[in-house]
């Protein structure tokens, strides 16, 4: 199965253009990681999580391994399975881990709204995930959430009864999606508004204050309480009907630019998030993407970090306790994974620009050029090196007309993509 003409483009431009995978249509081109996939799918978010369990995984690998598409892997597979989704994508000059209220804020803020087997764009923030879990149950019966009768719904009512009656940890939290809710049930802009701002981990004003305390909103989120703000946003996601809620952080090698007191602030929040997971956040997934040189540098640094998330060997099927997922460990050789993902490519290049290209003549490029990624031993993955030159190749192809690459020209290719993925990741942590 293809993507549709607009889609295809899409992800073609998006790796010929970063070498990065676009957030949609991963399972198109998605090759070797369907063990850990299926591991994770069956042990956690079909069972254990299902059952209010929580779990913390390390997702290891080098720049431009493929972290951000495993984790949009994990996410398509947590939403089949009813889960809500917070992807949190950081740059290197800024962490959440340094405070952690700001780690809850991370979460509220990229918590995602998504409709299973829509094309269209998802939407970010805890205020439109709960709008869209109330529209939903408006929608069937052809109602408009400011429609009178939207609130004497039978499947809404029972949604409120169900948010008023869970054990929530937070008393405020409880009381601020419930007044959520009924705000936009009742048009009250300004509340949702004052509302959103306080469910978003954000700065209320004193005006806010009063109209939050008049709801039963009386705390503040601060770094004392953030994880029981975390832990109430988790009871409060299964209140909804969700099966859990799958936390993705992705923070890419910003944790190794850190250094001094921070550093040790911030490994001291991650080893807390990891006792949380194990106890305090019910049906709870939190992987963290991270390079190997933090493992391998940093971790050390912090015995009690380091004897959380040593492992002796991977995680895999039949090994689902391990902390750490490693994503040089696939199911096929590293040969036969570059060809394949190039054979998946191939026919969605042709959907993006309707433009068919020679079967016999592309096989042999994705020889080639698989071999000369393979040969680079490049700071960057070769992965990544071989889709970004491979797109830009065969776009060049396309309007020049298609040839065989010689190894020489292959070699050439990878080492001006290396370049050029070098100088965008210097630009991404350059302190602007």
């Amino acid at each position: 199965m293809l993507p549709e003409p607009r889609l295809a483009r899409q992800i073609i431009e998006t790796l010929g253009q970063s070498g990065t995978p676009l957030s949609k249509g991963v399972s198109y081109y998605n090759v070797g990681n369907e063990t850990l996939l299926n591991a994770i799918d069956r042990h956690y978010l079909g069972s254990y999580l299902a059952d209010g369990g929580a779990v913390f995984k390390l997702v290891v690998g080098d720049y431009g391994s493929g972290k951000s598409h495993f984790l949009y892997c994990v996410r398509d597979r947590a939403w089949e399975r009813n889960f809500a989704v917070s992807k949190v994508d950081l740059s290197p000059k800024e962490s959440p881990y340094d405070d952690q209220r700001r780690v809850y804020a991370a979460v509220a803020s990229n918590i995602i709204w998504h409709e299973l087997g829509s094309l269209g764009e998802d939407e970010h923030g805890l205020t439109r995930f709960l709008e869209g879990t109330l529209r939903r149950l408006a929608a069937p019966h052809g109602l408009d959430l400011e429609d009178a009768e939207a609130a004497e719904l039978p499947e809404v009512r029972a949604l409120l009864q169900t948010i008023a009656t869970t054990p929530i940890d937070s008393l405020s939290f409880q009381k601020a999606v419930q007044g959520y809710l009924n705000a936009l049930l009742r048009g009250q802009q300004l509340r949702q508004e004052s509302l959103g701002r306080w469910l978003h981990g954000e700065e209320v004003s004193p005006e806010d204050s009063r109209d939050l305390r008049s709801i039963g909103v009386t705390e503040k989120i601060n770094k004392n309480n953030a994880f029981k703000m975390l832990r109430s946003l988790c009871q409060a996601v299964r209140a909804l009907g969700y099966t859990g809620l799958a936390l993705l952080f992705d923070e890419g090698d910003r944790m190794l630019s850190v250094g001094g007191r921070s550093e040790k602030v911030a490994t001291d929040n991650l080893r807390e998030v990891i006792d949380r997971c194990r106890e305090d956040l019910p049906g709870a997934m939190f992987l963290y993407a991270v390079p190997p040189a933090f493992i391998n540098d940093i971790v050390p640094k912090y015995p009690a970090l380091q004897q959380r998330i040593q492992a002796p060997n991977d995680f895999s099927r039949s090994n689902p306790f391990s902390p750490q997922i490693n994503l040089e460990r696939l199911d096929v050789p590293d040969a036969e994974l570059l060809t394949q993902i190039g054979y998946r490519l191939l026919p969605i290049f042709e959907t993006a620009y309707a433009f068919r290209l020679n079967p016999e003549i592309q096989a042999a490029n994705i020889a080639t050029l698989s071999e000369a990624a393979r040969n680079s031993y490049l700071a960057i993955s070769h992965r990544r090196l071989f889709i970004k030159a491979l797109v830009t190749e065969w776009f060049r192809q396309k309007e020049e007309g298609e040839q065989p690459m010689s190894v020489e020209y292959a070699a050439a290719a990878i080492r001006g993509q290396r370049d050029a993925l070098m100088a965008l990741a210097d630009g991404e942590q350059r302190p602007y």
